[in-house]
């Protein structure tokens, strides 16, 4: 599907060396079995085209679930293309940089390109860019992370230059302040449930994760944080403010003190990582961590406190859900 222009990870986590899983609590040496020539290249003839048609590797999730009916999703490393999701699921990978319609936006404006403005769900011209919203991308030899925006749940985990797409679960939510998993009341996402439709009935108001007091209209899309008056509460079976005696709800604002991976020097992994490929493992010593190996590169990751890492989903969980 074409974007209108008004109106509105990686390496599979390559989470098989070249085969069976390898992610598991045993030391990466125990597991491996040398892959043949065939083999790897056969794996990265595939991540290749994920990278290419999607911008991330996509480590088995579902880019599209989760998320509103009818998004437009952004390309990660590609400011001009973008992704529609329709029923759960990758419609179509489109550009606005269409040659024709380029040269009817732009007309004789030099450097001038349409780009794609995730937050208005649209395509627009690259004038003024400085006002633009573009996702970030991945730096060389750097350990960041970026909120995979609209998801809310989705992120990607940079390292070496490579786009790594990871899904939080059990509705936790990525939190951008701490780069890792978080309880929905510390991040307080509702982007994801945001349709872009135009119609009167997806104008829908949604209950805030972290104050019992705030509630977002969302219309063409977007959400718009609200308050209720000074001693009412925000009752979503009524989509109304009531006295909080009345209204169910008992969330608590509340913020973390954590500092983000991408600002705390990295802790170097005490296994010997696999020299090709991207890998998860669960931590030799310790539930709340896991090691991420990039092409033989490997650090320790924290997961946020309360959580431990699951080897099955390969992502930090409450210990509830972990079996």
């Amino acid at each position: 599907m074409f974007l209108p222009l008004y109106g509105l990870v990686l390496f599979s986590l390559v989470q098989c060396l070249w085969g069976d899983p390898i992610v598991t609590t045993k030391s990466p040496q125990d597991t491996i079995v040398a892959p043949t020539q065939e083999d790897e290249d056969e794996v990265e003839d595939e991540l290749q085209v994920q990278l290419k048609t999607y911008g991330v590797i996509m480590n088995d999730l579902e880019l599209c679930g989760n998320i509103a009916n009818k998004t437009f999703l952004p390309f990660v490393g590609n400011n001009s293309s973008y992704i529609y999701c329709v029923g759960g699921n990758v419609s179509s990978v489109d550009t606005c940089a269409i040659p024709e319609r380029v040269e009817a936006e732009c007309g004789e404006e030099p450097d001038c390109t349409l780009v794609f403005n995730y937050k208005l769900q649209t395509c627009t011209t690259n004038i003024g860019i400085e006002h633009l919203t573009f996702m970030p991308q991945c730096v060389e030899n750097v350990l960041s992370s970026f909120c995979y925006d609209r998801t809310c749940t989705k992120y990607v985990l940079c390292y070496y230059n490579l786009p790594v797409l990871r899904e939080c679960q059990d509705n936790l939510q990525y939190n951008a302040e701490t780069d890792r998993c978080d309880f929905p009341e510390f991040v307080d996402c509702v982007e994801n449930e945001c349709s872009q439709e135009i119609t009167p009935a997806n104008i829908t108001y949604l209950a805030s994760k972290a104050s019992c007091d705030k509630y977002f209209i969302c219309a063409d899309g977007m959400p718009y944080a609200q308050e209720c008056t000074e001693g009412l509460y925000f009752d979503e079976s009524c989509s109304c403010c009531r006295p909080k005696d009345k209204a169910s709800a008992d969330q608590t604002a509340q913020q973390r003190n954590i500092k983000p991976f991408s600002r705390s020097p990295p802790q170097r992994a005490d296994i010997l990582c696999p020299q090709r490929g991207v890998h998860f493992f669960a931590h030799k010593r310790r539930r709340d961590a896991y090691y991420y190996c990039v092409q033989g590169n490997g650090i320790t990751l924290d997961c946020t406190p309360g959580l431990l890492f699951d080897p099955k989903t390969r992502e930090c969980r409450e210990p509830k859900n972990i079996a």
